[in-house]
């Protein structure tokens, strides 16, 4: 019987010493990380300071902007040059539209990736004149940067894409009503087609719009082959001036594609400048085939900046 208990004693103890022993070792480690922690921290911060890399500063410039320079950037379309903000600029928003209708039109024709309503385009005319905003012609945009001279502030510039019969319709109104230019480019062999504007209506629209080359057939150029870029380019060019009487010397590329080889063979050809889709409102003269533009959708221009 004394055994037994001193056995029971004996065990007792040994698990109290376990467990002290659990305590000591947990308290130990505890201790030991954190003095290991305050003593590395030091220098973990100072190496955090000397490998760290600090973003570059991009400063904000006022138009017109005449040398100076501002990041790169590359243009999306195959073999493009690079393009650098530098040169002559002028801060110009060229605004793009296609179809202007009304919604359900658009939706019968499945045409709202590229519609504007025409409700909604009255508005956005209606703000840009009681904001004091003037338009200009593309050409008049070209000649600025060309020349070194300056535009009235606050000057836009309205472009209409493809030539739709509903800018005959719903766009020439507004924009006499408001005083405003807007510019077509025209891919001219769609004239008299279906949904396309007919020559009459080009030659109506003569007050309000300064024309634009768009190809001939609103050809992709960007990888085209150069007799077929010549033939697209030099055709719309005399059928525009042949129906409207105005030189053409502008140019819009279809879908934005374009290259060096594009640009070169439309200098050849006397253009002056040309519009991408490449989205920004400065305008430089280092980029005057490929000047940026703005699409616009059933939004107010607030929301642009504008």
């Amino acid at each position: 019987m004394l055994k037994t208990k001193s056995k029971q004693s004996e065990s007792l103890s040994f698990q109290k010493s376990q467990k002290h022993f659990l305590i000591y070792w947990f308290i130990f480690w505890t201790i030991f990380l954190c003095v290991l922690g305050i003593f590395f921290t030091p220098f973990v911060k100072a190496f955090a300071l000397q490998t760290h890399v600090a973003p570059p500063s991009i400063k904000s410039t006022s138009a017109p902007l005449s040398k100076k320079l501002v990041p790169t950037k590359v243009l999306s379309a195959t073999s493009a040059p690079v393009q650098t903000y530098s040169g002559y600029c002028l801060r110009v928003p060229v605004l793009m539209y296609h179809h202007i209708q009304p919604w359900a039109d658009a939706q019968v024709k499945k045409q709202i990736s590229l519609t504007v309503d025409n409700g909604t385009f009255e508005n956005q005319m209606a703000y840009l004149q009681s904001h004091g905003y003037q338009s200009a012609t593309a050409k008049a945009l070209v000649d600025a940067l060309r020349n070194h001279s300056g535009l009235p502030a606050k000057t836009v510039v309205l472009t209409f894409d493809d030539g739709y019969r509903d800018n005959y319709t719903y766009a020439f109104p507004v924009l006499k009503k408001y005083g405003l230019t807007g510019n077509l480019l025209l891919a001219s062999g769609l004239m008299e087609g279906p949904d396309y504007l007919t020559w009459s209506q080009v030659s109506d629209m003569k007050s309000n719009y300064y024309f634009v080359d768009h190809t001939w057939s609103h050809a992709s150029l960007g990888n085209a082959a150069a007799d077929k870029i010549h033939y697209e380019v030099e055709t719309a060019k005399n059928q525009i001036q042949d129906h409207t009487g105005q030189t053409v010397d502008i140019f819009g590329y279809p879908y934005g594609s374009f290259g060096s080889g594009v640009i070169s063979i439309l200098q050849a050809d006397g253009f002056l400048g040309a519009f991408s889709t490449i989205p920004g409102t400065m305008q430089c003269d280092s980029f005057i085939m490929a000047l940026h533009r703005t699409r616009i959708g059933n939004s107010s221009l607030a929301g642009y900046g504008l």
